[in-house]
């Protein structure tokens, strides 16, 4: 059961979105080559740039005794995979 303030937040959200894909239709956005760019943008930068930042954070958390060795060698290992999958389509898989 949704409280009246979860319900009011769901519709704000859903109102902006409506807002929002109008006004970027409005405004004439070329949403084919656009999106493309921003999809290899995010996959071969930002996406490889937070798993680092990421690994860096486990590092410190386990010098720390935040976490135990085995959950950060397994944080680590699969923020490595995520990383180098991403870079990687971003790389070859992605053509615009």
């Amino acid at each position: 059961m949704m409280t009246r303030a979860q319900r009011a937040g769901m519709a704000g959200t859903m109102i902006l979105a409506m807002l929002v894909s109008n006004a970027a239709s409005a405004a004439g956005v070329d949403t084919g080559t656009s999106s493309m760019t921003s999809i290899t943008t995010w996959m071969m930068t930002w996406i490889p740039l937070s798993a680092v930042i990421l690994i860096v954070v486990s590092a410190i958390a386990w010098i720390a005794h935040l976490i135990r060795m085995d959950w950060a060698v397994r944080l680590v290992v699969g923020l490595i995979v995520v990383g180098s999958a991403s870079y990687i389509v971003g790389l070859f898989g992605l053509t615009a």
